[in-house]
């Protein structure tokens, strides 16, 4: 007579050593048991999926490694390898050619250009899409200068999102090179451009490639009209509202709407001492002339920040106008400058002004560290289980139903100015 199978524990974290396994060591039979039994819990479940996100980290990693090796077997003159080896990728797993060749060009850039990165997914501490993002970033870099970009950005980024490493990128590649920068920026100017693409059922995708310090003012105007057109009678959706407001503004419907893009520039770089990369809020660092260039208009406002030296946190935000409660909203959406919610990039200017303490709690207050930006999703969380502490003004320490802490700094992209 057979015995019966027994069931192992699944929820008793210590006798789950697949938790702090290196990718390469876990064995994916006891994951697969976990599945197949289904007695895990929520953490447990999390926890594998964590895991299994660092497997495939890894596995993806060894993929680039043989692609590598197969386009060794097909060398080319002038080219790291012939083109037609993507036709054979393409093929062979039923992609697209142009996803092939992308894919066989990052293959190359990681294994000879990018040990860091490489050794970052091997070990499962960058997944795919960051090594991507990154790679991206530093393409039209010597080895060397990608290196030392490495040596910046890539510490800690298993904690980041792609969005935070991309802006990490970009900084430290227009710090090493300021004037190839400005000319690769003044070089896509001359490329701008308006597309259109047609989309199923009678509809159609329209969008436009600008400046960033335009694209970003276009998008405030227009996501200001929105937001006052949704009163509680009003039944379209907030995405509907942009692209309404964006309809009858090209179409000449007016608006007296005025909007505010802001960008941070050390006073040194102003000055012509240093060419610092500047922060334009939305969008991320950007060369020192052009911010030179915006802040010289005619139109421009000028507001003094000051910020800790040894942090970077903006502590006070230059006023001449505004009301004390819109003043503290400013002062902490520059301190922040993004959602405070984990993994979260939308930027401060388009959140809702969230109390860390509900202002119904006896403790609440609207005071600089109690409050900080927060998008609807990450507001609304925290009636779903999910708590938030602010230790320290502009960072935010979060617990998810399952007791998991997530610590986030909104802004620590962006290093203190050196003055």
């Amino acid at each position: 007579m057979s015995r019966k199978r027994s069931r192992p524990e699944f929820t008793d974290p210590n006798k789950q050593p697949w938790r702090t396994m290196p990718p390469s060591w876990v064995p994916l039979q006891m994951l697969e048991e976990l599945d197949r039994y289904g007695r895990a819990d929520a953490d447990t479940a999390l926890a594998a999926i964590e895991t299994l996100d660092k497997v495939i980290s890894y596995t993806q990693a060894m993929q680039m490694r043989f692609m590598d090796r197969f386009t060794n077997a097909r060398p080319a003159v002038g080219a790291p390898f012939s083109k037609y080896a993507a036709g054979e990728i393409a093929a062979s797993l039923t992609w697209s050619l142009s996803a092939a060749q992308k894919r066989l060009n990052l293959a190359y850039q990681l294994v000879h250009e990018l040990p860091g990165t490489m050794a970052g997914m091997s070990h499962g501490h960058l997944d795919l899409r960051k090594a991507f993002t990154f790679a991206d970033q530093v393409s039209h870099l010597c080895p060397e200068d990608a290196q030392k970009v490495e040596e910046k950005v890539l510490p800690g980024a298993d904690s980041k999102t792609p969005r935070s490493i991309r802006d990490r990128a970009r900084r430290e590649v227009i710090k090493i090179d300021p004037a190839a920068a400005e000319a690769r920026r003044k070089k896509l100017v001359s490329e701008r451009r308006v597309e259109k693409q047609p989309c199923e059922d009678g509809m159609a995708l329209l969008g436009a490639f600008l400046p960033a310090e335009s694209a970003e003012a276009i998008y405030r105007r227009i996501d200001t009209i929105a937001r006052s057109l949704k009163t509680k009678d009003e039944t379209r959706t907030m995405d509907a509202l942009r692209a309404d407001a964006l309809t009858d503004l090209c179409l000449g419907v007016p608006s007296n709407v005025r909007t505010k893009i802001e960008l941070r520039v050390d006073a040194t770089t102003l000055m012509g001492l240093d060419d610092n990369p500047a922060i334009l809020s939305g969008y991320g660092p950007m060369t020192a002339q052009r911010a030179r260039e915006l802040a010289g208009d005619e139109t421009s406002e000028w507001y003094r920040i000051l910020t800790d030296p040894v942090s970077g946190v903006v502590i006070d935000h230059g006023r001449t106008r505004y009301r004390p409660t819109k003043a503290l909203r400013d002062l902490v959406n520059a301190r922040d400058q993004r959602c405070c919610g984990p993994a979260c990039n939308r930027p401060a200017a388009t959140c809702e002004f969230d109390h860390t303490i509900p202002f119904r709690d006896p403790e609440g207050k609207t005071a600089y560290d109690s409050t900080g930006p927060a998008c609807k999703f990450h507001n609304d969380i925290k009636e779903h289980g999910w708590t938030v502490t602010q230790p320290t003004p502009g960072r935010f320490l979060w617990t998810s139903p399952t007791g998991r802490t997530y610590d986030v700094t909104p802004n620590d992209q962006y290093p203190p100015p050196p003055f």
